[in-house]
């Protein structure tokens, strides 16, 4: 009981992190230029990096649909869906320009594991092997899949220092 709790309050933390700013730039080409904005609280819009048929990586952009529930009465309802298990929850911190090397060695790595990270400080640039680069902000939320033997992805770090939280 207490896990499904405990699973339950960090879908909830990753969502509430990422509600209030979601942005995306898609190419990188484009990085920077086009900020998404969420304006119905009944959805909730967030990046997937998954693994293709041939391992190579790529980008896609997914939406939950939220039903109205009185999730903490008295308190007004709120737009809850999306529900999915998770176990554990990583903070990770990174210092200015990490994975700038692995960017100009072409360096990619597969994550480690199926996960959700949430940007809570900080820049970072996500480049798939097919190419396409995003630059994520603070509440921006991907959900990692490109697990081996997939190519994986390049992660770069901005001028600043920055956080992710990881929930598996």
């Amino acid at each position: 009981m207490r896990d499904k709790a405990g699973a339950a309050i960090v879908m909830t933390v990753v969502l509430a992190l990422a509600m209030g700013a979601v942005s995306s730039t898609a190419g990188a080409q484009e990085a920077g230029a086009k900020v998404q904005s969420q304006t119905d609280a009944s959805k909730f819009s967030y990046a997937r990096l998954y693994c293709g048929p041939n391992h190579e990586t790529h980008f896609a952009d997914l939406t939950a649909e939220l039903a109205e529930q009185n999730f903490a009465p008295p308190a007004a309802p709120i737009y809850i869906g999306g529900n999915q298990p998770a176990s554990s929850v990583i903070f990770a911190g990174f210092g200015p320009h990490w994975g700038a090397a692995d960017l100009v060695n072409h360096l990619y790595h597969p994550t480690p594991a199926i996960q959700f990270f949430a940007v809570a400080q900080g820049v970072f640039s996500i480049t798939a092997t097919d190419g396409e680069t995003r630059q994520l902000h603070p509440g921006d939320v991907v959900h990692l899949e490109d697990v081996a033997p997939c190519k994986g992805h390049i992660t770069v770090v901005g001028d600043t220092v920055g956080f992710l939280m990881f929930t598996r």
